[in-house]
């Protein structure tokens, strides 16, 4: 009864440490780069990003376009939509 005892107990902590072992771990999504080219005016603007996800790059290129061409300056309204078409629409 005693082995049988020991060996049980000896199973379930196996059965444990095996499911332990076995448990789901999140990791990091692997980053790629990714290359955006905008033009506007017969001027080309390239932004290159590291990102685990192209919506994130995208939406940093994005930013990165309209301060592009923004310049700091105040912009009339079709300036601006000019710029925002642009930077909402990279090339490849």
């Amino acid at each position: 009864m005693k082995t049988f005892l020991t060996s049980a107990a000896m199973a379930l902590a196996l059965l444990m440490n095996a499911s332990v072992s076995q448990a789901w771990v999140a990791t990091t999504p692997m980053e790629k780069l990714y290359t955006f080219k905008f033009k506007l005016s017969h001027e080309t603007y390239e932004y290159s990003q590291k990102s685990p996800s192209y919506e994130e790059a995208f939406q940093k290129a994005a930013q990165s376009c309209f301060d592009h061409y923004r310049e700091g300056k105040k912009l009339s309204e079709n300036q601006g939509l000019d710029i925002i078409d642009v930077c909402a629409n990279p090339r490849s």
